[in-house]
């Protein structure tokens, strides 16, 4: 591409770096070049004001960026905040060579990735070849961003005729489109055609991307374990691989090669998000816990940053809690408690407060701390955590669940949605981890229900040892209910099993006791008068 003797001083450029002397010299070279008009941003703070107020023609950006946004979360912001022209050249500038940054990069799509040290000639030569790329196919993408896939296959057939040297571009870009518009057979076959002419890395891909779509999973495997062996496309195989094994409901196998996925490409958090939730399912507490701490790590100073995913870091580390010692609980809890410190000040306090409140909660429940539980989530503003989002929601539910309330807890479980929204792993992921939390709520309060029916015959027919076994059995299950507290308590004052330890009946007892006693003041009127009718009796049983 010829550009015309005077092109680059009617160009606007930024150049983004944080050091003095790197930012001066890419000046001086875009100086070479004939560019008059160059701004400069020492972070990627700075950046995104710059760019509000100003359209730029180039983007020069270094990856790193010391203290703050690094590039890639500059590039990924400006993009969501519809801060770039359609013609604007993004190119990313690093000294990192390391494959998960090139990657991450790759997947982000910035219009060119200049390694450093590059000269004036090499920055010119870049950047006339982005050019005209971008002049040529521009009509696509444009097209592809404003959801007109029409228009986008009437520009791919004027592009091919008028510039045959873009053919297997177009090719590329017109199979993506019917993926879109869900033509999987036409798809297919210009990517034979495609491999026909060279084994493109990108038409094995797209490929292996119809099978799928065309319920060829056998065919889809074969092809994406080949790929995944190929630093090219390592990445987007092992995604399109995880998502076979959703299809299949293989769910280990989905966590292992999301886990190899996410060590390529630490940034994409929705990979993250998806392992993360992939791994709670699986009951991979230590998986789990790493992925949302990267999510917090990796979002902060990011337009993704999001209260929700500390507090499901704090949930997380709640759940595992729940298979640890007292010890290890303690632990845990201390870890909390310091997670939310240092994310305490940097959102809204009226919304934290309320979530803090769940997650306090639950904490109260393991410790067995009742009436505190009961004071948070009665204090909690269910619409604020509600407005929160799904997270929110279903950490809710399940701290009213723990607590024996199961009329809240079905009532927040309605809230939540019946099906994905999105094929995205991660929207899939989290439907799973609320279909999960779902069912197994549902077994036991269904199974509670059929033990409490069993229990309350035995009791009226004066069977008192026997109601006590059949309530102690769904009271091992599900604690913490109010109503099979008291129908318990009130059949151990009655008999208890031949059959079982007097250390149990205390512990139990006390328990009991526990639940009854936690609940807010001033208890029903209904529940005192039957409390009262046997508390002396019960309690005279450990004394």
């Amino acid at each position: 591409m010829i550009l015309p003797a005077n092109f680059f001083t009617t160009q606007s450029v930024l150049v983004v770096d944080d050091i003095d002397t790197i930012r001066s010299a890419v000046k001086g070279m875009l100086q070479m070049l004939g560019c008059k008009d160059i701004s400069t941003a020492t972070n990627g703070e700075r950046a995104l004001e710059v760019c509000k107020h100003h359209e730029f023609d180039f983007i020069l950006c270094d990856f790193n960026l010391g203290k703050g946004k690094d590039g890639y979360q500059l590039f990924e912001e400006l993009k969501l905040r519809k801060l770039l022209k359609n013609n604007t050249l993004f190119v990313l500038i690093s000294a990192e060579t390391a494959i998960q940054i090139i990657h991450g990069i790759v997947e982000l799509q910035p219009d060119d990735y200049l390694l450093k040290p590059f000269s004036y000639k090499k920055l010119e030569s870049r950047l006339t070849k982005a050019l005209e790329k971008r002049k040529v196919l521009g009509l696509i993408f444009d097209a592809v961003m404003a959801n007109d896939y029409q228009g986008a296959l009437e520009a791919c057939d004027t592009i091919t005729k008028l510039h045959p040297k873009y053919a297997m571009a177009v090719m590329r870009l017109r199979a993506e489109v019917f993926i879109k518009l869900g033509r999987y057979q036409e798809a297919s076959i210009l990517y034979d055609t495609a491999l026909v002419t060279r084994e493109f890395g990108w038409a094995r891909l797209g490929k292996a991307i119809t099978c799928y779509y065309l319920n060829e999973l056998p065919k889809a495997i074969i092809i994406l374990k080949q790929l995944a062996e190929v630093l090219e496309t390592r990445v987007e195989a092992l995604n399109w691989l995880a998502n076979i094994f959703v299809k299949q409901n293989r769910l280990e196998l989905v966590e292992e090669t999301l886990i190899e996925s996410v060590k390529i490409s630490p940034k994409n958090i929705p990979r993250q998000r998806a392992l993360a939730n992939f791994s709670v399912l699986n009951g991979d507490w230590e998986v789990a816990l790493r992925c949302f701490k990267t999510v917090l790590t990796n979002t902060r100073f990011s337009i993704h940053e999001n209260i929700e995913h500390h507090f499901n870091y704090v949930h997380c580390l709640i759940d595992k809690a729940q298979t640890e010692s007292e010890l290890q609980r303690a632990k845990i809890f201390s870890q909390v408690q310091a997670v939310l410190r240092n994310a305490k000040n940097r959102f809204d306090p009226t919304i934290f407060s309320e979530l803090e409140k769940v997650a306090n909660a639950r904490i109260a429940v393991l410790r067995d701390v009742l009436h505190e539980a009961n004071a948070s989530l009665l204090d909690c503003s269910q619409e604020i955590v509600v407005n929160c989002g799904k997270d929110s929601i279903l950490q809710l539910a399940k701290a009213w669940f723990e607590l024996g309330d199961y009329e809240h807890y079905e009532t927040l479980m309605k809230l939540l949605p019946k099906e994905s929204p999105s094929e995205s792993i991660e929207s899939v992921s989290e439907m799973l981890r609320i279909e999960k939390a779902s069912k197994e709520s549902n077994v036991k309060i269904a199974k509670l229900l059929e033990l409490n029916q069993q229990g309350l015959a035995l009791y009226k027919s004066g069977l008192y040892q026997a109601s006590t076994a059949v309530f102690l059995e769904a009271f091992q299950l599900v604690p913490n209910n109010l109503q099979l507290a008291l129908n318990l308590a009130q059949s151990i004052s009655k008999g208890w099993p031949s059959n079982e330890t007097y250390l149990l009946k205390k512990v139990t007892i006390k328990r009991c006791v526990n639940i009854i006693e936690s609940q807010p003041l001033p208890l029903e009127r209904q529940v005192k008068a039957r409390y009262d009718s046997f508390e002396y009796d019960l309690k005279k049983l450990i004394v």
